[in-house]
């Protein structure tokens, strides 16, 4: 089934188990910038998207999944018509992902050098710290209102890098700073680039 469908239905049922999908459904928050000598204070609504690929899985390069191993009931077509697996894993992580979201007016995003965005989160999780990497775009929707879609975000096992992913991670921008000029169609530039 493709991805609206299980939003809007609120669930997946996997083994006859029911996993409630309602927090993967668009929702929107307010965003305060403040003013700078420059320019005036914003007050920015958000739109948030959610993908499938943020509670599923897809084929390795050059590989198909194995839905008769895998479980049919676990398929999901993504926005591109693209089989994917639910995935276990990505969806208990993505019960926070709302939450995280909706406080990143602090934080740090880094540059993937892919067009999107990333962010590192320390999660402590059964005791243990991993990296829960949320990649997003963020686009105008109108005259007081950015896009944000959520492309992906999962746990990145250790020793898995992937291309794009900055190793060093010195190329990053505030949130605020980046709504602000995603807003005005400033363009962002990575910092780290410029270092010499």
């Amino acid at each position: 089934m493709q991805w609206i469908r299980y939003l809007r239905q609120g669930f997946i049922e996997v083994a006859d188990t029911r996993y409630d999908l309602t927090h993967m459904r668009s929702s929107a928050f307010e965003l305060a910038v403040a003013a700078t000598v420059r320019y005036p204070a914003l007050a920015l609504r958000i739109e948030v998207e959610f993908t499938s690929h943020c509670v599923s899985f897809g084929p390795k390069a050059g590989e198909a999944l194995d839905f008769d191993a895998l479980g049919h009931d676990r398929r999901i077509l993504d926005h591109r018509a693209v089989a994917r697996a639910f995935c276990f894993d990505r969806y208990r992580w993505s019960l926070s992902l709302p939450t995280l979201v909706r406080t990143l007016d602090g934080h740090f995003c880094n540059f993937t050098g892919q067009g999107n965005w990333l962010v590192i989160r320390a999660v402590d999780d059964e005791g243990w710290e991993v990296d829960y990497e949320i990649y997003f775009r963020l686009r105008r929707q109108d005259k007081n209102a950015l896009r944000m879609v959520i492309e992906s975000a999962y746990v990145r096992a250790p020793g898995t890098p992937d291309p794009g992913v900055p190793h060093d991670r010195k190329g990053r921008i505030r949130f605020q700073v980046m709504a602000a000029k995603v807003f005005r169609g400033e363009p962002l530039r990575d910092p780290s680039h410029h270092r010499r």
